[in-house]
């Protein structure tokens, strides 16, 4: 076992939060086992006996995250087109489910109440709250106690509860009650962007929800059976039923809007996306599901149990019993076509899904709370409206200037200025690899790619993300040093999304990006300012890594060496070459390995931080201790990927200045406490 460390870079996904949310702090690998036993629970045998009938329906994926809340069957682009429409919360088991199947089946026990029941008295109306709370419950229980559904069944029993003892009780107390039991009994739910949307949602619900005024009904006891009293009554049904439409629209719209705002900017913050075309479809999901698709689906769910167990009473074959249940979820299976066909749609809507950097969500959180307050100053005489209007200026300050600094065309420079630019290098965390980001305004430049093991890549898992999250638009070069996969990796995937960057390689690289290379490692090239000297190989050697193309990058004042995976020799060969070697950051050298980083070549490039790129706890143990000490005895500061995750180096005229990603840029309180990047074992 040893702790678990998964790569931290901004814009990622943090797979270590998502994991200690789950209460995971370790992981390891079963090397030999024997099964001694096996018992399944009640959910798993009724998920076994379902899903054979469900894998046969076109939409059998959706019905299977509607009723088990089990999304691991879908697909990555149904994913895709679930962000992009702002759906994702139909899938996922919460609020609206729990509270359309608590009114289907409550509704149905009424009915079936009044029909064969003759007398009607407050214990049959209890006894039914409590069937269709249980129900409900079991509903949760099927669908695994997600944080949405723990947050919606604790408000579901609070209501059932002040109802049984006659207690009044307004939403916000029970959101509140609900808030509470979820972090006394987990804590953790607090790492789950479910926990977040799942209040967040509910807030903005009970915010937008007022209570209308219900006209009383007109007294007709002096009409007493007159056709004219007829008439009004005819008229005044209609009537209500119009303002009553009505009004379910208008409050249908209200919550609609500001859910897509908050929710959006809670993504956006989350995930760094935004799905614009979310409030009109949503407009078209949610009452479609709500009074279609989820009361189908579990009116077809409970008919399948039951058939089923009475069908296994009968002793009959498998395959008929499969039969039937594909019967049964027919509807639910057709009732989820428009929704299937809208969201193939949206594959071809403009601006479907917008990524939005880090400096734009400043920027936009900052306005919606200078609209907020001028929305709610009408509520308060504390101060006078200047003062509101002049606090709201300030905070719409941020995207002026963010949208000033996006439509001013930049300066492109060709000549070495006479001060340094302003530009940042990033050395991303990619596990046991490379990958470099150098960053000038919205130009950038990558070195080296990241690794890729069949359908993974680095790059897509840290790179894009990262170039996205930092509101870079153009990469003018992508530089790969050498031919081994933890620095090529990730090219295929990179030429693809940035087709107009131009590639640097030594060697060969069709195979990888599918067009050749636009030139080789030499001579020098200038880059916003910045000089990009290329020192040639003029090592004669078969060593693949001694082939690595090495770069010097000086703004002036400041330089930085990009050594790839060289060797000793390759070492000495630039210590014989007419180049200058000195530089202030240095990126060590094959990742920290005995082969490399002689004494040497160390005295002769003297930086002042040396910067490891190694996976944590990696199988080949980089970097070596001993190789670390010299330059630690020289009074080298040395840093490593894989325990400070992302390194970014910001370089102005005055130096230059070091943030790592779990020590300065989200110094998060569970590294810490579980020492994530130091430890082995988690404590």
């Amino acid at each position: 076992m040893k702790g678990i460390s998964s790569i931290q870079n901004q814009g990622g996904f943090n797979q270590q939060k998502h994991l200690i949310s789950r209460h995971i702090t370790a992981k390891g690998r079963v090397k030999q086992a024997e099964l001694l036993s096996h018992a399944s629970s009640i959910r798993q045998e009724i998920i076994d006996i379902t899903l054979p009938v469900l894998a046969k329906l076109t939409e059998g994926e959706i019905l299977r995250a509607l009723i088990f809340g089990d999304k691991s069957q879908l697909s990555e682009q149904r994913w895709q087109q679930l962000r992009q429409t702002g759906a994702g919360h139909l899938v996922a088991i919460s609020g609206l489910h729990l509270s359309v199947v608590f009114g289907l089946f409550y509704g149905l026990l009424i009915l079936l109440s009044r029909l064969f029941v003759a007398s009607q008295h407050r214990g049959y109306g209890v006894g039914i709250i409590l069937i269709a709370a249980g129900i409900t419950l079991g509903y949760g229980y099927l669908s695994g106690f997600a944080v949405a559904t723990q947050r919606a069944l604790l408000m579901m029993l609070l209501l059932v509860i002040f109802t049984v003892v006659k207690q009044y009780s307004n939403s916000w107390d029970r959101l509140l009650y609900a808030l509470c039991i979820v972090l006394l009994l987990d804590p953790f739910a607090m790492l789950s962007a479910g926990f977040w949307l799942s209040f967040l949602a509910l807030s903005i619900i009970l915010l937008a929800v007022k209570p209308e005024r219900i006209e009383a009904e007109p007294n007709l006891a002096h009409l007493q059976d007159k056709p004219q009293a007829i008439f009004v009554r005819v008229s005044t049904t209609l009537k209500r039923f119009y303002h009553k439409a009505v009004l379910g629209i208008k409050v249908l719209w209200a919550i609609q809007w500001r859910l897509a705002i908050g929710l959006g900017l809670l993504q956006a913050v989350l995930f760094g996306t935004m799905s614009p075309h979310s409030i009109w479809l949503n407009l078209l999901f949610v009452p479609w599901f709500s009074v279609v698709v989820i009361p189908v689906a579990m009116l077809s769910f409970c008919l399948w149990l039951a058939m089923f167990v009475v069908l296994r009473v009968l002793t009959l074959e498998p395959a008929m019993i499969n039969g039937g249940g594909e019967v049964l979820f027919y509807l639910a299976n057709l009732s989820l076509a428009p929704f299937v066909w809208l969201l193939s749609i949206s594959d071809h809507l403009p601006l479907s899904l917008v990524k939005i950097t880090e400096q734009w969500i400043i920027a936009i959180v900052f306005l919606c709370i200078a609209l907020g307050l001028l929305y709610y100053r009408r509520y308060s005489s504390r101060y006078t409206t200047w003062t509101w209007y002049g606090v709201a200026m300030l905070l719409c300050l941020p995207i002026v200037l963010q949208t000033y600094a996006v439509s001013r065309h930049e300066l492109h420079v060709g000549h070495q200025p006479n001060a340094a630019p302003h530009w940042q290098m990033h050395v991303l965390d990619v596990a046991q690899g490379m990958a470099v980001v150098l960053q000038q305004g919205q130009h950038g430049v990558i070195y080296d790619t990241g690794a890729a093991y069949g359908d993974f890549s680095y790059a897509a898992r840290a790179i894009v993300p990262f170039i996205a999250a930092k509101g870079v638009t153009r990469i003018d070069y992508i530089v790969v040093s050498h031919a081994d996969n933890d620095h090529v990796g990730g090219l295929s995937l990179l030429s693809q999304t940035y087709p107009n960057s131009k590639i640097i390689a030594d060697f060969n690289v069709k195979p990888y990006a599918k067009r050749p290379a636009n030139q080789t490692c030499r001579g020098k090239l200038w880059w916003q300012g910045i000089e990009l000297q290329f020192i040639d190989n003029t090592l004669q050697s078969d060593n693949d890594n001694d082939q690595s193309c090495v770069m010097r990058l000086d703004d002036g004042k400041s330089a930085v060496l990009l050594t790839g995976d060289i060797e000793a020799p390759r070492e000495r060969a630039l210590l014989k070459a007419d180049v200058t070697l000195a530089v202030e950051v240095l990126l060590v050298p094959h990742h920290g390995s005995r082969t490399s980083s002689t004494p040497a070549f160390i005295a002769a490039v003297q930086p002042q931080v040396a910067i490891v790129t190694a996976g944590f706890a990696n199988q080949y143990g980089f970097p070596k201790n001993d190789v670390m000490a010299r330059y630690q005895d020289r009074g080298i500061s040395t840093l490593h990927t894989g325990h400070q995750g992302q390194i970014s180096l910001s370089f102005t005229e005055k130096g230059y200045k070091i943030a790592t990603y779990r020590q300065q840029l989200a110094p998060f309180w569970y590294n810490q406490l579980f020492k994530f990047g130091e430890s082995l074992k988690a404590e």
